[in-house]
């Protein structure tokens, strides 16, 4: 399966898209002078992957001292039943802050198997915050803008000729 990556050298973007790019940032800053974005789907195996073995790392060594700054955009396929719920509660944990946003991330990449077959994308959000960011969480994903964001990545995506993960 084709993994859509991006990445470029930083350019001067316009005040929007710098806006834009600095809450998908998952890790780094929009300053960085290393843009990599990134077209994913939380229940796919090869974005798993991408992410436990390329994204993790760069996370940590590169992002954490600001030379890369990671774009994260959600892909769900429609193959994937459960990716688009997964999107709507890594986009609710985004709404909380950076650090709950990685905890739910991690968790639901960390976890896929489990949840996958399951179907317990909500326990698996759960388990990566406390509870009361939790309870946000559950507030924020009854929120038209969620789905609007998902709906605004896939159209990112699809203009940028994404056309699987």
């Amino acid at each position: 399966m084709f993994l859509a990556v991006l990445i470029a050298l930083a350019l001067p973007a316009p005040a929007a898209a710098a806006d834009d790019k600095c809450e998908q940032c998952l890790g780094g800053t929009p300053d960085s002078p290393i843009q990599m974005e990134i077209f994913s789907d939380f229940q796919c195996p090869a974005c798993r992957g991408l992410y436990m073995e390329t994204v993790k790392p760069v996370l940590r060594d590169y992002a954490s001292v600001d030379k890369v700054c990671v774009i994260y955009h959600e892909f769900p396929l429609a193959m994937h039943p459960l990716a688009r719920e997964a999107a709507r509660y890594s986009l609710a944990a985004q709404k909380l802050g950076r650090l709950q946003w990685l905890a739910v991330v991690d968790a639901l990449y960390t976890n896929q198997a489990a949840w996958s077959m399951s179907g317990g994308v909500q326990a698996t959000a759960a388990k990566a915050l406390s509870p009361a960011d939790f309870q946000k969480v559950l507030q924020l994903i009854q929120d038209p803008s969620i789905n609007a964001a998902i709906e605004r990545d896939i159209a990112l995506g699809n203009k940028r000729g994404v056309q699987s993960t």
